[in-house]
């Protein structure tokens, strides 16, 4: 039953992102639709290996271009032909002028996104607590999505964190996401010399064998808190894994705080925010990627009340990031890949 409804799902998906918008930007150029039944086989051929891809685990390098760029430039073109289509009822007069700008329109914001996809900015908070007396430098990422993107990626992301200064690298989550992934692709992390702490994502748990690729990490000096704290001078880092209910994660972060000194969890999606503040300190969060691209971040917004950024309930403090890494396409519209740099300071 699940997987036909899965299947289901997957050919409605197709049909609207993949098939239908090259239905609208035929229609805007030619005046003229393309025959139903090709739209249809194309929308099955295409929801044919968008199934096999997920449900399959299937590593190949064809069939996950297929999908995820598919699903990128068709969310893009899906967006863009729509105004376009709309303009045209509008301007009937101007429909094959609005067609030929919105084809250019698609082209140079997909050229924009591929670019955007592959860029990482460097950002800087500061936090200040009497419950230090001296500086805590720490680096954050999350979403870096080994699998979706390569081990250049990683790389790129070493070599960045390694030209700052600070004391421990903290990654929140989703560190790979496909069975594309080895765990040599994790190399690069060899190269940071500082102490490396890592909570479990969901994307992990949806990769095959995902049991031994976790335990690969030690490998690679990466440490997994699952649901225990680690004392760092001054700062108490709590890690709650994410593959379990919001209860249970609430529940582990209480019990592991210690009232006595700096207390920052590292959880990998903000939903647990609204239970633990006023209990914690900082809390880093990850997950949603700020939409990654636009206008989906509009819909990301009604599933989360803590999108992006920096926000304060009760004493304590939230920042989430829009990740260090895209999921499926390498693609950003309108939000960027990031690697924050924290500053806890004595008050």
């Amino acid at each position: 039953m699940f997987n036909f409804i899965f299947a289901l799902i997957v050919a409605l998906v197709s049909y609207l992102i993949y098939v239908y918008p090259i239905g609208v930007m035929f229609h805007l150029l030619f005046a003229t639709d393309i025959h139903q039944p090709v739209l249809l086989l194309l929308s099955c051929i295409l929801s044919g290996v968008v199934f096999i891809y997920f449900r399959t685990h299937n590593s190949s390098v064809i069939l996950q271009g297929i999908t995820y760029y598919g699903l990128g430039f068709g969310f893009l073109g899906f967006s863009i032909f729509n105004t376009g289509l709309l303009c045209s009822y509008l301007l009937p007069e101007s429909r094959f002028e609005i067609g030929i700008l919105s084809l250019i329109v698609f082209l140079l914001v997909c050229v924009f996104s591929l670019i955007q996809g592959r860029n990482i900015k460097i950002k800087h908070l500061h936090v200040k607590s009497p419950k230090v007396d001296q500086p805590h430098h720490i680096v954050f990422i999350s979403d870096v999505h080994l699998g979706s993107n390569s081990r250049s990626h990683a790389e790129k992301l070493c070599l960045l964190i390694n030209s700052l200064d600070f004391d421990y690298l903290l990654i929140g989550g989703d560190l790979f996401d496909s069975s594309s992934f080895r765990s040599d692709d994790l190399r690069p992390f060899l190269d940071i010399k500082q102490p490396v702490y890592f909570v479990t994502g969901n994307h992990e748990y949806y990769v095959k064998e995902y049991s031994r690729k976790l335990d690969s990490l030690k490998r690679y000096n990466i440490i997994n808190l699952e649901n225990q704290s680690q004392a760092l001078k001054q700062v108490n880092l709590i890690g709650i894994s994410d593959k379990q209910p919001i209860k249970s994660q609430t529940e582990f972060t209480r019990g592991l705080i210690d009232k006595s000194k700096f207390n920052l969890v590292m959880v990998h999606q903000p939903s647990v925010w609204e239970a633990v503040s006023g209990s914690v300190d900082l809390m880093l969060s990850g997950h949603t990627h700020n939409g990654q691209i636009f206008p989906f971040n509009l819909f990301v917004r009604l599933q989360f009340k803590t999108v992006y950024g920096l926000f304060m309930a009760k004493g304590s403090q939230l920042y989430v990031s829009s990740g260090s890494g895209t999921w499926g396409p390498r693609m950003r519209l309108g939000t960027h890949n990031e690697i924050v740099k924290i500053d806890i300071l004595p008050c």
